[in-house]
């Protein structure tokens, strides 16, 4: 049996891309993945998902792992929401198996940002329906299970979003390399917030996502760093 897993890094971030990691797994490599006890990414530290990340590349039958800019978020979601922008690139490297690996390939799981799965399983499988090549496959060949934190239920999730999470943190340990320590990217962060409303005129819009909105700030974080996000906001965009 084989089976999928997909998962994302960086939904919320108004600094870097979100990050967005498939990978396949036949029965052997799963009982390989139980034996490094993988979990959730976020239950994980730096380095431990660090030294996952090469041993579970080495036993994925195929993983595919996908950036989208904060431009190219910007843009799309002037037509479609975020969780529409996780389904069609999901359905994107879906259409990137091969016929074999799609011909033997049991279920898929997904980390859901939907708390009603069948509506994001629909979603991926409308857009897959509306790529060219589908009918390689066809859009009723998937069996995709769309769970709310799937990441902490699903093995094949969970090595998914070491691999996204890794491939994320990799590339804002390079922007900082350029621009210097901004924290983690993510609005929630008074690290962030300060850094933004500092060096509002050194950092390019490509690195930058506009459409970000206050909603994704944690609501146990201090009313200070909300009122810091929401200067920023109205500051930059």
């Amino acid at each position: 049996m084989i089976t999928c897993g997909i998962d994302e890094a960086g939904r919320g971030p108004v600094i870097g891309p979100m990050v967005m990691a498939c990978c396949i797994f036949d029965e052997d490599g799963i009982e390989k993945l139980k034996e490094l006890n993988i979990k959730d990414s976020k239950q994980l530290t730096p380095k431990r998902r660090e030294f996952l990340e090469g041993k579970i590349k080495k036993i994925t039958l195929k993983h595919i792992i996908k950036k989208i800019s904060p431009v190219e978020i910007d843009e799309t979601r002037k037509k479609i929401s975020l969780n529409d922008i996780e389904a069609k690139e999901i359905s994107e490297m879906l259409l990137e198996l091969d016929k074999t690996t799609t011909d033997m390939l049991s279920v898929i799981y997904v980390d859901s940002p939907e708390n009603i799965q069948e509506n994001f399983t629909k979603k991926i499988l409308k857009f897959l329906s509306s790529l060219p090549s589908c009918e390689r496959i066809g859009e009723n060949k998937f069996n995709i299970i769309s769970e709310h934190f799937a990441d902490s239920r699903y093995i094949e999730v969970s090595a998914a979003s070491i691999l996204a999470k890794v491939e994320r943190d990799r590339e804002i340990e390079n922007l900082k390399k350029i621009y210097g320590d901004f924290g983690s990217g993510y609005p929630s962060d008074p690290k962030t917030a300060e850094f933004l409303k500092n060096n509002e005129s050194k950092i390019p819009r490509e690195i930058l996502r506009k459409s970000w909105n206050v909603q994704f700030m944690e609501e146990n974080k201090k009313d200070k760093t909300k009122e810091a996000g929401k200067e920023v906001q109205a500051k930059l965009f």
